[in-house]
């Protein structure tokens, strides 16, 4: 196995990681936001916000800029391929960047706020199909590189 070969297989593992967080979050933590008591609701996303750096930040950062290098260093696959799990990044990106982070300050420092956790749920759909994308598109790269074509 040549090194573009074991990036590829990183990424698999990456990639996975995060697509199971995104789904947890999705179906389950992000709706548990709402059936917090309003008199616990800052400290109990403090403690969210505390914690999850490591096993979700990292990992989804990482899920949303590693798919320009491995364009670049990973095994040749058809460029729509690299394309696709390029932009699911780049929306992956943005929606964390411009629509859930100032949704997370806002429960963080207002506490609960059931108009803001909505929109942190529906807002985080186009954030959970890029990274759904990506997944099922990686899963295209390793037949393509594994069985070929």
């Amino acid at each position: 196995m040549d090194a573009s070969h074991f990036f590829l297989l990183l990424w698999t593992g990456l990639i996975f990681w995060v697509l199971g967080q995104i789904w947890l979050v999705q179906i389950v933590t992000y709706p548990l936001f709402a059936r917090v008591g309003e008199a616990d609701y800052v400290a109990y996303h403090r403690f969210y916000s505390r914690h999850i750096p490591l096993p979700v930040i990292l990992p989804g950062f990482a899920a949303f800029l590693t798919p320009i290098p491995l364009a670049l260093l990973g095994p040749a696959v058809p460029a729509w391929m690299s394309a696709a799990n390029i932009v699911g990044g780049v929306i992956g990106l943005l929606v964390t960047v411009l629509l859930e982070i100032p949704r997370h300050a806002r429960l963080e420092k207002g506490g609960k706020d059931m108009g803001v956790i909505v929109e942190l749920i529906r807002f985080n759909w186009p954030r959970t199909m890029s990274i759904t994308l990506q997944a099922v598109v990686t899963l295209l790269m390793l037949r393509h590189v594994l069985v070929g074509g």
